[in-house]
């Protein structure tokens, strides 16, 4: 009697509306959390709310887009069974139905713990970290060097999808994973150990990092403001592409994925990168390009942004070129066309180390074109991953192991206007994305004042003497959980320029 009672009138109506509501909300954790974890790893709450402020998943790898459908069709599946289940069992004695709903909103905290995790460790004191060492770009006075424009460096970064450097040590050196970036590694300048902070373990936070100088944190979020802030990155920090293009570099960026992904184009157009290529604007470009997973494959991108180098310059500027590669993008990577013939012949199982290759070719093919290009001027050159994947993408079978803990993979290579390579530094430093910002500004030449090899939380690793990096005078742990926690300081530094 009280089953028909309470599943016939407006009041049981409304009971099980709110009743499949909340099965339908834990069902949707449990799967979003799984999805990201098998898919991606664990992740921090950063990196999940980033994305969701900045939008543009529907450009990402239509792989991806299948398999989240396939889980929301798995969760809504599981809601209505579990609403049936429910319904069937109202005749329960009420501490079961309660123990149901217990076990389920417990399974989804657990889902969710073992998934995302905050890396917070605040300052006992309540010290804002990265307010106590941050060196402002903007407040320094820039020198470039005193050569004539026509003779200023042209410049090329290279970040490569997820580049571990573990892939650089396989388990069988005699089937190397990355036999030319290897080869590169051992003839360029390599500085030590690259470790990745939190705030750069994904692709726009190691991008944002390296460039910027401090880790990337969401902005805005549950304030009035989230709409403004997430229509502009960090409008009142300065970069080292703005120091760059005010210097008079001419600076471009080449990426196979869209623009529209992440905030990376509204971050690139903040920052006085002129030029901005991303999949559809090659596909405008290039009609017959052939785009699959993220975007433009690593080969068709390399051949596209080197047509696009070899452009007429205005008023002989140097250039500063920036390219960011999608092969190996998690998590199981790209069949390269432009690599790989016979695609159907390669086995699921081995598709991340074509991906490997395939991005390894392509990136050595421009590293050295662009080296050999004599036109009088010098040339600097750094290869690096833009994060590291949670996990290696790659199980232990393919890598040696590692006694060294994980580092990104990155190399730097300096070469005079006859294109002789300058004296390397020997030495094996311990240093996070934050210190690329000044190292690469100093390789190229720049110098500033006051606060000389100092940029953003890094320390140049060209300096004479050594100045210890954060990483090496507190410990990469103790600068992780201080960065990891909100900073009202680049809470300020994104609302300057608002």
């Amino acid at each position: 009697m009280w089953r028909d009672r309470a599943t016939g009138g407006p009041a049981a109506r409304w009971k099980w509306g709110l009743a499949g509501v909340g099965l339908l909300v834990l069902w949707t954790v449990v799967g979003a959390t799984w999805f990201l974890r098998t898919y991606l790893g664990p992740v921090t709450w950063d990196q999940v709310l980033f994305h969701l402020q900045n939008g543009g998943l529907d450009y990402a790898d239509p792989r991806m887009l299948w398999r989240g459908f396939r889980c929301l069709m798995a969760v809504l599946v599981l809601t209505g069974l579990s609403l049936c289940a429910v319904r069937r069992c109202v005749h329960l004695p009420r501490v079961a139905m309660w123990a149901v709903w217990a076990a389920l909103s417990l399974g989804a905290v657990v889902s969710v713990q073992a998934t995302v995790h905050d890396p917070c460790e605040p300052d006992p004191e309540g010290a804002d970290y990265l307010a106590t060492y941050y060196v402002d770009p903007a407040e320094q006075h820039w020198q470039r060097p005193a050569q004539a424009p026509a003779q200023l460096p042209d410049v090329l970064v290279v970040f490569v999808e997820s580049l571990d450097e573990e892939y650089v040590h396989p388990s069988h050196p005699d089937a190397p994973l990355l036999p030319h970036l290897t080869q590169l590694r051992d003839d360029l300048q390599t500085l030590g150990s690259l470790r990745n902070l939190s705030g750069a373990s994904w692709t726009m936070g190691g991008i944002f990092t390296a460039l910027c100088g401090l880790p990337l944190q969401p902005v805005g979020l549950m304030s009035r403001n989230t709409l403004e802030y997430s229509t502009r990155f960090f409008p009142g920090g300065r970069c080292l592409t703005d120091v760059m293009a005010g210097l008079g570099w001419d600076v471009s960026f080449y990426g196979g994925a869209s623009l529209k992904f992440a905030g990376k184009g509204q971050f690139l157009k903040d920052h006085s990168v002129a030029r901005r290529f991303g999949r559809e604007e090659w596909r405008r470009i290039a009609p017959g390009v052939e785009v699959e997973g993220w975007g433009v494959l690593d080969a068709g991108l390399v051949e596209l942004a080197w047509a696009d180098m070899q452009r007429p310059r205005p008023r002989n500027a140097p250039r500063l070129s920036l390219l960011l590669t999608v092969d190996t993008h998690g998590p199981m990577g790209t069949l390269d066309p432009g690599c790989t013939l016979r695609r159907d012949d390669v086995p699921p199982e081995d598709v991340m180390r074509s991906a490997l290759r395939c991005a390894d070719k392509a990136v050595d093919s421009l590293v050295r074109r662009f080296v050999a290009e004599r036109n009088g001027r010098p040339k600097v050159v750094w290869v690096m991953g833009d994060h590291l994947n949670p996990e290696p993408l790659l199980g232990d079978a393919d890598l040696a192991p590692d006694f060294d803990g994980r580092s990104v993979f990155h190399a730097l290579a300096r070469y005079d206007a006859n294109g002789q390579p300058l004296p390397m530094i020997d030495q094996h430093r311990e240093f996070t994305h934050v210190d690329v910002l000044p190292t690469l500004a100093e390789a190229i030449g720049l110098s500033w004042q006051p606060a000389a090899h100092q940029l953003g939380l890094g320390r140049s690793l060209l300096a004479t003497p050594a100045q210890p990096t954060l990483a090496e005078r507190d410990g990469l742990a103790l600068m992780n959980g201080r960065l990891s926690c909100r900073s009202p300081r680049f809470q300020r530094l994104w609302l300057r320029g608002a």
